[in-house]
């Protein structure tokens, strides 16, 4: 059952957006009749957004503070989108030979047509979809990035998303993502709180990947107590094509990041790899839903979860195979760990299978520290605390090490080390 809309987005609901008028008009008269999901829809039980209900945000104003992150990423002459309370910074002009962007406003109409129309199509009738349909109705800013056919981008993209930096705003942004035919790149997403100001973003990916085409999605959540983020990301392949998504959610109070992947082109491959450390009283969830809708496709899906304090981490992920797509090898995982008796972790694997010739396979493991690994380590005199570290650090670190880019699985490394260093600090037994 959907939750009505708070009288503060009621008034922010634009009279025009980016997406094509038709869309737009059709969005918003969904959003203002429909409402929000609420803990009573089958896919948001596990999932409040009492924070978002409550929130009171502005759109924002103008073009945004000038201001730089305060996390430098260790990548090799990056482009960078910036984005600062959901509001474009504008195009680089150091674009190399075979990468067009464009802001989402100077899109033409058949691209901004391909912005708002993704595969799998969301459904203004469906409550899991109501925040894209929220994204389609009040979008203005976006950005559009173009990989030409054969091109081999070898810049990493980053999209840096840098939210409460001045006063309590919400943002919609939307970014469509193309890659031609046999083309390769690779998109990273900076998530940046940069001030003390709550915000609420509500962001969208669209990616459609042509024939033997190749995209490497990194999703970086790296900071911020106050950050509210409800972030949904499409992508569609065609024949021999790949997508790799590895997404990395360390903070905010509460982040709710969706995948929907449609594997539509004979020979083509997703992998979702992810890993989420909720802390203090941080709810990060990850939804995936991946689509088999042509023979001799393949998946796999490895995700897992540390929780400490009283923090919550949620993963569901969903496999279905369509009629006649035959010859289908998906594989899914959830492996998670409790660190604190008020922590907890809710996942839920699912496979829905309509055709017979396939080999699939899913499964969750929720459990505590090894204890007879910890006792081992301890015979051997390492502190308890020490011992913990390289147990939690060894769970992660098989996630960080799926990461293509070498200096930024060194760096992230690194981060973890030091984030259980401060758990440890904060307050775990340490003899």
């Amino acid at each position: 059952m959907r939750q009505g809309l708070p009288d503060w987005l009621k008034t922010a609901l634009p009279q025009t957006a980016a997406a094509p008028a038709t869309i737009a008009r059709t969005a918003r008269e969904q959003v203002e009749t429909l409402g929000l999901p609420g803990l009573r829809d089958e896919e948001w039980r596990w999932t409040n957004i009492r924070a978002i209900q409550r929130g009171n945000f502005s759109a924002p104003a103008g073009v945004g503070a000038d201001i730089e992150p305060a996390i430098r990423l260790p990548l090799d002459n990056p482009l960078r989108l910036r984005f600062i309370d959901g509001v474009f910074q504008g195009v680089p002009n150091d674009a190399p030979e075979g990468l067009t962007l464009t802001a989402l406003a100077d899109a033409d109409e058949a691209t901004r047509q391909a912005a708002f129309s993704p595969k799998p199509a969301p459904s203004v009738e469906n409550p899991n979809d109501a925040l894209v349909t929220l994204n389609t109705a009040m979008a203005r800013e976006g950005v559009v990035i173009d990989v030409a056919a054969n091109a081999t981008i070898e810049r990493p993209i980053v999209i840096e998303w840098l939210d409460g930096a001045t006063e309590s705003v919400m943002s919609h942004p939307r970014v469509l993502v193309r890659l031609g035919q046999s083309a390769k790149a690779t998109v990273v997403e900076h998530i940046e709180t940069v001030g003390d100001q709550p915000a609420w973003r509500n962001s969208v990916i669209v990616s459609t990947i042509a024939a033997n085409a190749a995209l490497t999605h990194i999703a970086l959540g790296l900071d911020g107590a106050s950050r509210l983020a409800t972030e949904r990301s499409f992508a569609s392949l065609e024949r021999d094509a790949r997508y790799h998504s590895y997404n990395v959610q360390l903070g905010g109070q509460m982040i709710r990041r969706e995948y929907d992947i449609h594997v539509g082109g004979s020979g083509a491959h997703t992998d979702l790899i992810g890993l989420m450390m909720p802390r203090g009283k941080q709810v990060l969830d990850t939804h995936t839903r991946i689509t088999h809708a042509a023979a001799d496709t393949t998946s796999n899906e490895h995700y897992r979860t540390i929780a400490d304090d009283a923090g919550r981490g949620i993963f569901k992920g969903r496999i279905l195979i369509e009629e006649d797509a035959q010859r289908i090898e998906a594989y899914q995982s959830s492996n998670n760990l409790i660190l604190s008796d008020n922590a907890e972790i809710d996942a839920k694997p699912e496979l829905e299978i309509y055709a017979d010739d396939v080999s699939c396979s899913h499964g969750a493991t929720i459990g505590r520290l090894d204890q007879e690994a910890l006792f081992y380590l301890r015979t051997r005199g390492v502190p308890l605390a020490e011992a913990r570290g390289l147990l939690i650090a060894g769970f992660a670190q098989e996630v960080i090490d799926e990461i293509p880019l070498v200096e930024l699985r060194d760096w992230l490394s690194i981060r973890l080390e030091e984030r259980l260093g401060e758990q440890d600090l904060a307050g775990h037994e340490t003899e």
